[in-house]
């Protein structure tokens, strides 16, 4: 281990991937852009929550809150990123 808590930055990096794959595919059956940002952020957010409750039960596993946090935060960062870069396309597009 390099430094204290660590694992917090693979739960961010882990789901800031997961992010952009959950908003590839929600992209391609919703056509509202804030819809599917919001869903999936709520997936990520979810999908995470529910995996440290399955961790609950693995024998010399915990569940963490702040895994759960750190992988909701790296799940809103990729969606912002691609909020913030489409907006900002189509502001150009538009002047």
């Amino acid at each position: 281990m390099l430094f204290l808590h660590q694992d917090k930055l693979h739960h961010l990096g882990a789901y800031f991937i997961m992010g952009i794959l959950a908003w590839r595919f929600f992209n391609d059956y919703i056509q509202k852009p804030q819809t599917v940002i919001l869903l999936s952020l709520c997936f990520c957010s979810l999908y995470g929550l529910s995996d440290e409750w399955h961790q609950s039960f693995v024998p010399d596993r915990e569940a963490d809150a702040l895994d759960w946090m750190a992988d909701t935060l790296g799940a809103t960062i990729a969606l912002s990123i691609i909020h913030w870069r489409k907006r900002f396309s189509f502001e150009r597009q538009a002047s």
